[in-house]
């Protein structure tokens, strides 16, 4: 692998792994078209997975402070034998650790049934792709409906809806960023909250897919080059924050419904891929 090409995965894995484009999706076809990993190196892949954490906290640096905070201060009370969830950031917390629930779950489960080679036939992808893309073309409507709930207010079903949207973003074609933000203006939430909400939740989701992940690379070999790495890995953490951004604006333009329009044509593609591969 040469520098050029670890820019290029940094730079893909940036922006579908936030964009609500499906970045498992984009891999199956980039699979089919190229093979697995396209003749890349593994270890690499997973590797980049945590250089987009980077991007997450880069961009929410001061929530992800006050909640680890509130995370140990919570320790503290239990340890007193009297604990609370009355203020804003206590209930943020455990709505996050609510959230993450689901996704576990649903993970795991799937692991061990051995069902995670049989969710990527091209064709699944395909129609999963079309679903995001419904769910993308609802976003802002349901934004201008119903959200209204912040992090002092919000009930704790919500966060149970946005779980398990998360959760279902395991089968790829689902976007893991797409189905939280869509289950936020679902649950109520308020355009700003459901944001933040959606990639903190993915913390502990994408942090856990990557362990698991890097148990199965090291089976592979680690094959490391310095600058390649390095490359890769500032690419996808730029790239990483630059979609948030784009995120972030379109979510306040109301202008959602234009990844709707990319997961069509994505889906399309697979098909293709699917019919002449």
């Amino acid at each position: 692998m040469t520098w050029t090409q670890a820019l290029i995965l940094g730079l893909v894995q940036g922006l579908t792994e936030f964009l609500p484009v499906s970045s498992s999706g984009h891999l199956v076809m980039f699979n089919h078209l190229f093979g697995d990993y396209g003749g890349g190196d593994f270890t690499f892949t997973v590797f980049l997975h945590f250089a987009t954490l980077v991007s997450v906290f880069i961009m929410f640096w001061r929530d992800i402070a006050l909640l680890v905070r509130e995370f140990f201060s919570l320790l503290g009370d239990l340890f007193r034998g009297k604990f609370h969830f009355n203020t804003p950031e206590r209930r943020f917390l455990l709505m996050v650790i609510i959230g993450t629930i689901p996704a576990a779950v649903i993970g795991l489960g799937i692991s061990a049934l051995g069902l995670t080679h049989a969710l990527e036939n091209i064709f699944v992808v395909g129609a999963l792709l079309l679903v995001t893309a419904a769910l993308m073309f609802s976003v802002d409507k349901l934004f201008a409906s119903r959200a209204h709930y912040d992090k002092t207010n919000a009930p704790y079903k919500s966060a149970w809806i946005v779980g398990l949207m998360q959760g279902l973003a395991v089968f790829p074609g689902l976007s893991r960023s797409g189905s939280t933000i869509f289950g936020g203006a679902l649950a109520g939430l308020e355009k700003d909250f459901a944001v933040r909400y959606a990639f903190i939740l993915s913390i502990p989701a994408i942090l856990g897919a990557g362990l698991l992940e890097g148990i199965a690379a090291l089976q592979h070999g680690i094959d490391f080059h310095a600058l390649n790495w390095a490359v890769g890995f500032l690419a996808a953490a730029l790239s990483g924050i630059a979609a948030i951004s784009v995120i972030k604006l379109l979510i306040r333009k109301r202008k959602f419904y234009l990844f709707g329009f990319y997961c069509v044509a994505a889906a399309i593609a697979a098909f293709a891929i699917g019919i002449l591969v």
